[in-house]
């Protein structure tokens, strides 16, 4: 009798464990989390223009002796400030990994970064005297994290410019160079698509070109009093630059 009343009893266990299991709560499973699929698409080559503001600071140096004595104590130096317009075009190419975008930059601009001063304390003879660097050039790696159609980026690599100095003075006497340079520059930005193929962008850049050696070239018709001179100078520069920009990106 209790055999069978066992058998009954594990017979009925059986057929009700499925509907009682059914009305369990069921156990949490992990999952993982879905794979990252961005939503515009930042590979492509792109080419563009901007425009901005820069502003540099030049110390320069006196290593003399000139070719008319040394006016200025040989060690001396004079540190100008510079600020101006820039304008040109930029072109380049991403590639995106998930949120990672990588690529190359490169840019060109005219500038007006410019410092021109009256010289004075020469007696009755007056001048002027302009420094400027009238164009600047960068070619950098490109590294960025994607946020959509948001690209927050840096930018490192090599930089070049060119030095430009112009002085008269008032009894004809002239001194003029030029100087193309090379340095480094670091910099970051903000880009953001506001359509498929078009995306603006904010960015800031730091130049430093070190210490050069520059020697101005002299048409002085006043030899006696020495009115301007061409001592040789080291000049040490830095340029900071702000812009913006439009790009136009080819996927």
């Amino acid at each position: 009798m209790r055999g069978r009343l066992g058998i009954a009893l594990a017979a009925c266990v059986l057929a009700i464990s499925p509907a009682v299991a059914a009305d369990l709560p069921q156990p949490f499973l992990q999952k993982a989390p879905p794979a990252f699929v961005p939503v515009f698409n930042w590979t492509g080559f792109y080419i563009g223009g901007n425009g901005g503001w820069g502003w540099s600071t030049s110390t320069q140096t006196d290593l003399g002796p000139g070719i008319f004595g040394q006016v200025f104590p040989i060690g001396s130096s004079t540190t100008l400030t510079q600020n101006g317009w820039l304008a040109g075009a930029q072109l380049g190419y991403n590639y995106q990994i998930n949120q990672f975008v990588i690529g190359v930059d490169a840019d060109f601009d005219a500038t007006g970064i410019t410092n021109s001063q009256s010289v004075t304390g020469l007696g009755p003879i007056t001048g002027t005297a302009t420094y400027k660097n009238d164009w600047m050039s960068t070619l950098t790696a490109r590294f960025g994290w994607a946020i959509d159609r948001a690209l927050i980026y840096g930018k490192a690599g090599g930089a070049w410019t060119r030095d430009n100095f112009n002085g008269s003075a008032s009894d004809g006497s002239s001194v003029t160079g030029t100087f193309n340079r090379w340095g480094w520059t670091v910099g970051g930005g903000l880009e953001y698509a506001v359509w498929n193929n078009v995306t603006l962008k904010v960015e800031y850049d730091y130049m430093n070109f070190g210490t050069q050696n520059e020697t101005l070239s002299y048409n002085a018709t006043d030899i006696a009093n020495q009115t301007i001179t061409g001592d040789p100078v080291g000049n040490k520069l830095a340029i900071s630059v702000v812009k913006a920009g439009v790009n136009v990106l080819f996927h």
